[in-house]
């Protein structure tokens, strides 16, 4: 069966669609990345549109870009996947790993939309998965940054092995960054075509978040 995978741009939900692409005779037609009200940003995590469309376009999976606001996101979300089911999609990839109220939320929903969820990296080592992205060649950078765990000087850093060195020496911060502690975006690895291109940009602080702007 088809499947849709839920979609920020970031690590954890490109090495979830990578596991589950690992799998035999499994297919994934679309990514649904949610948007900002204006329309120019995905929500969770603040990149502009045009980079996650460039991403789709490189891995070679189409992507919806749905806006919604906060209050609304369920109801359009819904909206999405009842337009994918018109198309036979009945799986949806997550990137959750073991933040349980989340995967509640996602389960009910799925289960109102008669999609089965399915979680690729639930439960795993968060270490493990970030070494996991880096051996298997991925490459993301960080894109925004928790002002109260982490500093400034962590935004723009590759995800490489010296990011997993040292993000393995914190206390209170997840190596995956499962609480929000940072936000990445990938732009290259096994399963593109080629690089997204991108201009790291102004560095700005707003809601207790440090953000690098990238443009194209």
């Amino acid at each position: 069966m088809t499947a849709f995978a839920s979609w920020s741009g970031g690590k954890d939900c490109m090495l979830a669609l990578y596991r589950y692409l690992q799998q035999e005779n499994q297919g994934i037609g679309f990514l649904v990345n949610m948007c900002d009200p204006d329309g120019k940003h995905s929500r969770s995590h603040g990149l502009k549109k045009g980079l996650i469309k460039s991403q789709s376009e490189s891995i070679g999976i189409p992507v919806i870009q749905q806006q919604t606001s906060s209050s609304e996101y369920e109801i359009n979300f819904k909206k999405v996947i009842s337009r994918l089911k018109t198309q036979g999609v009945h799986i949806g990839i997550f990137g959750d790993i073991y933040l349980n109220e989340h995967r509640v939320w996602i389960e009910r929903v799925c289960s109102e939309m008669n999609i089965e969820p399915i979680f690729p990296l639930w439960k795993f080592d968060t270490t493990h998965l970030l070494q996991e992205f880096i051996d298997c060649g991925f490459k993301a950078l960080t894109v925004s940054v928790r002002s109260d765990k982490l500093s400034q000087e962590w935004l723009g850093r590759p995800l490489d092995y010296r990011f997993l060195n040292d993000i393995t020496r914190l206390e209170d911060i997840d190596p995956c960054a499962e609480n929000g502690e940072f936000h990445t975006f990938v732009y290259d690895g096994p399963i593109f075509k080629k690089p997204v291109e991108f201009i790291k940009g102004e560095i700005s602080f707003r809601e207790k978040h440090y953000f690098l702007e990238l443009s194209q």
